[in-house]
């Protein structure tokens, strides 16, 4: 059975981005595992949005990826941060040659503003989004041709899935995604606000049929209300988050409980909370069962090492050679997940990056504070050559690895003088052992 330790640090990468130097033993101390939970779930949420650098498309090619790189680490609501970052995988969209930083910031601080939103309403708020509607074709859909792209998705990945995950019946038909087109067509955009409107003379105002009922002269709303109330609603997206949270498949139980829970607008915080409170959660199954993804790794690295200053560390720059920049996905269904990430490119892709983070404080005393690593200062102050390996794991939140992964680390830490090189490297060989690249 996991220690207490690997228990909370467990929470920590689950409902965040993992633990900071202290606070797995805090945790402990506090009670455990369920009083994380508790901890984490509960804390304030502030309302306001993420500010951005700004500037020129190009150097927000750069900074953006960078600021939310660090908004992610430092974030004091974690919880926040982990689900914005799921619904960034699940509601798609991707820098291009129309959707730049200004759009890219307005759905991602719609995304964060989930806690006390339901899904419903979050979905409503995206589908009628310029960047939504360019992505996916609705700016400029009309009669009598509508383009079927946002039609096919808002049910495939965004809502209901393509089929019941009870009785394997597909969810939808080919007259359905047509149908829904027609009631989404009327969009258009004003170029120098890119602000989106409804157009009556762009927009299909006949009758429609769809998802098993005759809907009238539907637009919009009505698709939004027809998707919440189709059955697989409460299924769908409760489905996402718990593999996302959990690791593992949900039984039938525990997915008609999270539909319950879920309800017939979805409820977001309601559901994270179920989840994150299930015994399943922390069961031993769990823990590790997931491969950290690119973005991942470089948010769990700040917050082991106590990253305050991000702006020359070039995480644009690691990020797009992780293959991994936030704001690209590779299509509508976003990033791959898993497994895929763990592969040689990843590791030998990651053992540069993390090394340049690691070291980007030399340990001298006149580098400035905001560019210190007090974890790496902290290692090396607080170690030893005997003792510099297992606190560096401690550190790093890593408890109950393996004895390889042990062996390796102390060894390298007893292999010569403990001076801060050594400290450093220490730590970045941590930060590239196999229990750091799960999650």
């Amino acid at each position: 059975m996991a220690s207490t330790e690997a228990q909370v640090a467990h929470v920590w990468r689950r409902l965040g981005f993992g633990p900071g130097p202290d606070d797995v033993t805090t945790g402990v101390a506090r009670g455990g595992a369920r009083a994380a939970i508790d901890d984490l779930l509960s804390r304030p949420t502030p309302t306001t949005n993420w500010q951005w650098p700004g500037g020129t498309v190009n150097d927000a090619a750069m900074t953006d990826a960078t600021r939310q790189v660090e908004l992610m680490a430092t974030s004091y609501p974690q919880v926040r941060e982990r689900v914005a970052w799921i619904l960034q995988g699940i509601l798609v969209i991707a820098w291009g040659e129309v959707i730049g930083p200004a759009e890219m910031e307005t759905h991602l601080n719609t995304l964060r503003s989930w806690p006390g939103r339901t899904y419903k309403d979050l979905l409503s708020t995206v589908v009628r989004s310029f960047g939504m509607q360019w992505y996916l074709s609705g700016i400029g859909s009309a009669p009598p041709h509508p383009n079927q792209n946002l039609a096919r998705e808002l049910m495939e990945l965004f809502s209901l899935g393509v089929t019941d995950p009870r009785t394997s019946t597909a969810n939808y038909t080919q007259t359905d995604v047509q149908e829904i087109a027609r009631a989404l067509t009327g969009y258009v955009v004003d170029w120098s606000t890119r602000q989106m409107t409804l157009q009556a003379s762009s927009w299909d105002a006949g009758a429609k049929t769809f998802l098993g009922s005759a809907r009238g002269p539907a637009g919009v709303s009505d698709v939004i209300d027809a998707v919440a109330a189709h059955p697989s609603f409460k299924h769908f997206i409760p489905h996402r988050l718990y593999v996302e949270l959990v690791g593992l498949e949900p039984s039938a139980a525990a997915l008609d409980a999270l539909a319950t829970v879920w309800g017939s607008t979805g409820d977001i915080g309601a559901v994270v909370a179920a989840i994150a409170r299930r015994p399943e959660f922390v069961s031993d199954a769990a823990i590790r069962s997931r491969v950290k993804s690119p973005v991942e790794l470089v948010v769990s690295t700040a917050r082991v090492l106590g990253v305050s200053e991000f702006s020359h560390l070039s995480l644009w720059w690691v990020l797009t050679n992780l293959r991994q920049h936030p704001f690209m996905p590779p299509n509508v269904s976003g990033w791959p997940s898993g497994p895929a990430w763990l592969h040689a490119g990843t590791l030998v892709n990651w053992s540069g990056p993390v090394q340049w983070i690691t070291f980007s404080d030399s340990g001298a005393p006149d580098v400035p504070a905001n560019l210190q690593l007090p974890t790496v200062r902290r290692l090396f102050a607080q170690g030893t050559s005997a003792t510099g390996g297992d606190l560096a794991l401690k550190l790093a939140g890593l408890y109950d690895v393996s004895s390889q992964t042990l062996s390796a680390v102390r060894a390298y830490a007893a292999s010569g003088t403990w001076d801060y090189p050594r400290a450093a490297a220490t730590m970045c060989m941590v930060l590239q052992s196999p229990e750091f690249y799960v999650n």
